[in-house]
């Protein structure tokens, strides 16, 4: 029976591989490259903005509810639990950091820095330093 299952999944395995070197299929007519004259910088800049406002509010909610959940965990005292004191020392910097990226990256503020750029003025030290070749990128 095992050798029946080995060389089922075996013969699975080498027939998604042999579906993944196919190659796409590609367009009737080729479409040319766009034009770069035809960005705008201004807006290109501030969805970068965006993009990274939403990215570390992301990881803010993500940091926070890691947090949450420990600190449930050693609340609701279960057999596989940490206890009371040992889930507060594990999940206060995770609450600490969550909370601080959800602050720092809220809504308000990235609206607030992205119509200031609008209106002309530079973006914040803060936020230009920390924007990456990733936040130009197209949303996905």
């Amino acid at each position: 029976m095992r050798k029946q299952l080995f060389v089922t999944g075996a013969l699975l395995l080498a027939a998604f591989g042999a579906y993944a070197q196919d190659a796409p299929a590609l367009p009737a007519v080729p479409q040319p490259p766009p034009d770069p004259t035809l960005v705008n910088p201004a807006t290109d800049s501030a969805q970068a903005v965006r993009n990274l406002f939403r990215k570390r509010r992301n990881g803010g909610t993500a940091y926070t509810s890691v947090g949450g959940l420990v600190l449930a965990t050693g609340v609701l005292a279960g057999p596989f639990s940490l206890g009371t004191t040992e889930s507060v020392a594990i999940s206060v910097p995770f609450l600490a950091v969550g909370i601080g990226k959800l602050v720092r990256f809220g809504h308000k503020k990235e609206n607030a820095i992205v119509k200031q750029y609008q209106a002309g003025k530079p973006l914040p030290a803060a936020v230009r330093k920390r924007l990456r070749q990733e936040h130009f990128a197209p949303a996905r």
